[in-house]
C-alpha cells in the first residue's frame, strides 16, 4: 500500500494482518510505502519500500530484517528471486543488486560512462528472467539490458530493424514473455514493444484514437500473462488492458499507425497470393501488395491525371494468369492488368460509343479461364464480359427478357468454372451455368412457392465453389447451398443449421474437405460429411465479425485468407486448434431471494452450506477463470442424489435451488472455455437442507408420546366401559330412574355401556344411525355428560356413591 504498510489476507478465514512500521522495533517494516513483494524459496517475503529500503520478513515469526544496501539506495522499484534463488532488486538511482540470501553476499551493478558493457542506467523499474533463465533489466533512459552471467556483464537493445535506436533512451517499467518467447517491453510514455527474438520482428504498440483496438494510454504502468497465456497490459490513464494476441487462432493484419509495414488501409475488398509469395490486397482505396519475405509494402493508389493507371477507387477483385500478371477489377475504374514486371500498367473501360468494350467501369469479379490463360472472365455492374488479351477482343453476355438462355440477371456477384469446364455466373437475380462453347445459360432461380429442396433459396449470390466430389456450393444472402447436380437435389445450410451468419461471403475448402464459410457474423468450418460446424469469433482472432464478400482467397499451399472492414484473417487450417487450457472454476457468491448473502470467508473456500426451509430462493454463484471471452465460457450441474446426468446451463453461470426436499446433497458443477475444453472435475459443495420442525425427529418424538398417551387413556375408558354393568351393578337403575330416560333411551344406554358404536346400535335396534345419533345426545344431556367417556365416568362417580 502507499502508506499503510504490508496486508496480508487469509482467505480462508477471511481475516487481514497488517505489517507497519514501528520505530520502536528494529525488527518491524522498514517503511510503509511498498513498492515490491516477491517470496523466496524458504517462503520468506522480500519487501522493497519506496523510502526506507529493503526489508526480509521471516513468515514463521512474522519479523522483519532490513537488508542494507547502501546508503543511497532507500528506494527499491522491482524484486526478483531467480531461478537458482538469488535475488534481485532494482533500485532509483543505485543500479542493481544481486543478493545471496544464504550468506547475504551482494554486487551492485552500475552505469559506467563510456562502457557499453555496463547498466544502461542506474535507476532499475523493473527486473525480469525468461523462460531460459536469462535476466534482463529496464532502466529509466537506459532502455533494455541482458545480464551475461560469464561475463557479469550487460548487453543493451534499442530496437528492431525498423526503429533501430527506439528503445535507446527509454525508460522500461515492465517486461513479460509470452507463450511464444516474445518479450512485451512497457515505457512511461511511449506504449509498449514486442520483440519476437526469433525472427527479429520488433512491433511498435501506441494508442491510437482512431482505432479502438489499440492499448488505452502510451503509460503503460505493469505487464503480466495469466494462466491460459493472455497478456494483461495496465497503464496510468487507459484502465486496464486484455490482449488476446498470442490465443489467437487467425492472424490479424491490419492498418497500425506505428507499423510502416501495415496495411494502408482497412477496408479489405480482395485478395491473392501470386506465384512469387507476395500478398496482393485490394482495398476501399487502392491496392497494397505485400513482400512478406523482406516486410516491405508497396500501395498502388494512381490520381486521375495519370492516364495509364486506374483512378482511385476500390479494387473489388484480383487474379493472376499463367504469365504473371495481376489483374484488377475496381469500382469505377474499369479492369487494369499488371504486368510482372510490376510496372506495366494497363487499363480498359467502357467505351460508350464501342459495343466491343467492357460493359461497365464496376468490375466486381473475375476469373481467369482454365483452358485459355488469355482469356478473362469478368463480371460487371451490367453484365458478364469475356476478354481476350490477345486480341483485345470483348463479348459481353446480357440478360434479355425474351431469351430464358441468356444471363439471369446483369449485376454479376460470382465466378467459378467447374471441372467440367462449364462457367458458373452468381447474379442478384440468380444462378447460371454457362456453356462457353454456345453461350447458353441454365438457369437456377428462386421462386416463390417452390417445394424446399427443389431450388436455391435466394437470387442473391455473393460465392461459389466446386467440391472435391462435384458438388457446387453457393453463398447466398439466406445462407450456403449444395447443390447435388447428379441427383438436382438442394440443401440449404443456415444459423439454424450452425452457421455463424445468414449472409454467406466466401467459401474454401482445405486439404481435408471442410469448408471454411465466411459470414457477415463471423467465420465457420463445416465437415460436409458428418454437417457439424465449428463457429469462430472475435476472441478467436477475427478481424470483425463481418466480412466482405469476395474478398477470400487460398493459396498454393493451402493457407486462406478472409478479409472485412477490418483488415484481414490468414492462416493454416492445420493450424487451426482448440485452445487446450482447463479453465479453474471457483464459487464467486450466495444469493438469497436475489440478495448477496456475506459470507465468513471468500465464497472460493466455500465447501459446505447449511440451508432451512424458509431460505427461499437459494442461489449459487460461480465462475470458470479463463478470461478469454468469460461470456462463451459453458457450465453444466448435478445435483446429487437427485439428478443422475449433467444439465448445461445455456447462457448463465449461477444455480437456483427451490423448493428440494430436506436432505443432504452434493450439488456438482464443471465448466468449458470457449472451445469446449471441459474441466471434468469441476467443483462441489456439500449442502443439508434441513426440514421444518414439525418434520423433525424430536418434534416426531413429542408427537409419539403424545400418541401414545392418548392410547392409554382410551384403552383406560374402555376398559372401564367394558366392566362398567358389572361395577355398576343394580345403582344403575336407580341413575336410570333418576334421570328420566325412555325405555328406548335406557335400552341404548346399556349398548352404549356394553361397548357399542352408533353403527352397531342402529343396526341392533333397527333404527338409522342419525336416529341413535340423536337418541345419544339426548342420554348425554339428561345425565348431564358431554361424550362416552363422561359418561362413563358419571355412572362410575354415582356406583361410587351409592355402594
Amino acid at each position: 500500500t502507499h502508506g499503510r504498510g504490508l496486508f496480508r489476507y487469509d482467505k480462508y478465514e477471511g481475516t487481514s494482518v497488517q505489517y507497519r512500521h514501528d520505530p520502536q522495533r528494529a525488527d518491524s517494516l522498514s517503511g510503509d510505502i511498498v513498492m515490491a513483494i516477491e517470496e523466496d524459496r524458504k517462503g520468506d517475503l522480500w519487501v522493497g519500500t519506496r523510502l526506507n529500503g529493503l526489508s526480509r520478513l521471516n513468515v514463521r515469526t512474522g519479523t522483519f530484517t532490513r537488508v542494507p544496501l547502501g546508503s543511497d539506495s532507500d528506494t527499491v522499484w522491482d524484486v526478483l528471486t531467480d531461478r537458482k534463488g538469488a535475488i534481485w532488486a532494482g533500485t532509483l538511482e543505485s543500479g542493481l543488486f544481486k543478493i545471496d540470501p544464504g550468506t547475504g553476499t551482494m554486487v551492485n551493478f552500475r552505469f559506467i560512462p563510456g562502457d557499453n558493457n555496463s547498466l544502461g542506467g542506474d535507476t532499475v523499474w523493473t527486473v525480469f528472467e525468461d523462460g531460459e533463465g536469462t535476466i534482463w533489466a529496464g532502466t529509466k533512459n537506459g532502455g533494455l539490458n541482458r545480464y551475461d552471467p560469464e561475463t557479469r556483464s550487460f548487453a543493451r537493445f534499442y530496437g528492431g530493424s525498423d526503429f533501430p535506436d527506439d528503445l535507446a533512451s527509454q525508460t522500461i517499467t515492465s517486461i513479460v514473455e509470452d507463450s511464444a518467447g516474445r518479450l512485451w517491453l512497457g515505457t512511461t510514455s511511449d506504449g509498449m514493444r514486442i520483440w519476437d527474438r526469433k525472427t527479429g520482428e520488433y512491433t511498435v504498440c501506441r494508442h491510437d484514437p482512431q482505432d479502438p483496438e489499440s492499448v488505452g494510454d502510451d503509460s503503460v504502468t505493469s505487464l503480466f500473462r495469466d494462466a491460459s497465456g493472455i497478456i494483461w497490459v495496465g497503464t496510468a490513464r487507459g484502465g486496464l488492458n486484455k490482449c488476446l494476441t498470442v490465443q489467437a487462432k487467425f492472424e490479424h493484419y491490419k492498418r497500425s499507425a506505428s507499423n510502416p509495414r501495415s496495411l494502408s488501409r482497412n477496408d479489405v475488398r480482395a485478395l491473392l497470393e501470386d506465384s512469387s509469395g507476395r500478398l496482393w490486397v485490394g482495398l476501399d482505396r487502392g491496392v497494397d501488395r505485400i513482400d512478406r519475405e523482406h516486410g516491405a509494402v508497396a500501395h498502388f493508389d494512381f490520381g486521375p491525371e495519370d492516364k495509364a493507371a486506374p483512378t482511385p477507387g476500390a479494387v473489388r477483385a484480383i487474379r493472376e494468369d499463367q504469365k504473371g500478371r495481376i489483374w484488377l477489377g475496381t469500382d469505377g475504374g474499369g479492369l487494369v492488368r499488371i504486368d510482372a514486371d510490376g510496372e506495366t500498367i494497363r487499363r480498359d473501360h467502357n467505351d460508350g460509343q464501342n459495343p466491343n468494350s467492357l460493359s461497365h467501369n464496376r468490375v466486381n469479379v473475375l476469373w481467369i479461364d482454365r483452358q485459355d490463360a488469355d482469356t478473362v472472365w469478368v463480371g460487371t455492374q451490367r453484365g458478364l464480359n469475356k476478354f481476350d488479351s490477345r486480341t483485345g477482343r470483348w463479348t459481353r453476355f446480357l440478360n434479355s427478357r425474351d431469351d430464358p438462355g441468356s444471363l439471369s440477371g446483369n449485376i454479376v456477384t460470382a465466378l467459378y468454372e467447374d471441372r467440367a469446364g462449364f462457367l458458373w455466373a452468381g447474379t442478384r437475380e440468380g444462378l447460371n451455368k454457362l456453356d462457353k462453347a454456345t453461350g447458353r445459360c441454365e438457369r437456377f432461380v428462386s421462386r416463390i412457392g417452390d417445394t424446399p429442396g427443389s431450388s436455391i433459396n435466394d437470387n442473391v449470390i455473393h460465392c461459389l465453389h466446386e467440391g472435391r466430389d462435384g458438388i457446387i456450393w453457393i453463398g447466398t444472402d439466406s445462407g450456403l447451398n449444395r447443390f447435388d447436380r447428379a441427383k438436382a437435389e438442394w440443401h440449404t445450410f443456415a444459423q439454424k443449421e450452425g452457421l455463424s451468419g445468414e449472409v454467406v461471403c466466401g467459401i474454401l475448402e482445405d486439404s481435408g474437405g471442410a469448408l471454411w464459410v465466411s459470414t457477415n457474423r463471423g467465420l465457420c468450418r463445416l465437415d460436409p460429411e458428418t454437417e457439424k460446424t465449428t463457429k469462430f469469433g472475435l476472441h478467436d482472432g477475427l478481424q470483425g465479425s463481418a466480412f466482405n464478400p469476395g474478398a477470400s482467397f487460398r493459396s498454393a499451399a493451402g493457407r486462406m485468407y478472409f478479409g472485412g472492414t477490418n483488415g484481414f484473417n490468414a492462416f493454416l487450417p492445420e493450424d487451426v486448434i482448440k485452445n487446450p487450457f482447463v479453465p479453474s472454476v471457483v464459487w464467486t457468491g450466495f444469493y438469497r431471494n436475489e440478495k448477496e448473502v456475506p459470507l465468513p470467508r471468500s465464497p472460493s473456500v466455500l465447501r459446505d452450506l447449511t440451508l432451512s426451509y424458509k431460505s427461499g430462493l437459494a442461489t449459487l454463484e460461480f465462475a470458470a477463470l479463463v478470461f478469454t471471452a468469460p461470456e462463451l465460457n459453458t457450465f453444466a450441474y448435478r445435483l446429487e442424489p437427485r439428478d443422475d446426468a449433467w444439465i448445461t446451463l445455456i447462457p448463465g453461470h449461477r444455480i437456483s435451488l427451490y423448493d428440494i426436499e430436506p436432505g443432504e446433497y452434493t450439488l456438482r458443477v464443471k465448466a468449458a472455455n470457449p472451445d469446449g475444453v471441459w474441466n471434468e472435475e469441476g467443483i462441489a459443495i456439500e449442502i443439508k437442507v434441513l426440514p421444518p420442525f414439525w418434520r423433525t425427529w424430536w418434534f416426531a418424538l413429542i408427537v409419539a408420546a403424545f400418541v401414545l398417551s392418548g392410547v392409554v387413556m382410551a384403552v383406560g375408558a374402555w376398559k372401564r366401559v367394558k366392566s362398567a354393568p358389572l361395577t355398576l351393578g343394580e345403582n344403575l337403575e336407580d341413575i336410570i330412574g333418576a334421570a328420566g330416560l325412555t325405555s328406548r333411551e335406557q335400552e341404548i344406554l346399556r349398548l352404549v355401556i356394553s361397548g357399542a358404536g352408533n353403527k352397531d346400535i342402529a343396526k341392533k335396534l333397527f333404527i338409522s344411525p342419525s336416529t341413535a345419533r340423536n337418541h345419544i345426545s339426548n342420554i348425554y344431556q339428561k345425565l348431564g355428560v358431554g361424550s362416552r367417556l363422561e359418561l362413563i365416568n358419571r355412572l362410575g362417580s354415582g356406583s361410587r356413591k351409592n355402594p
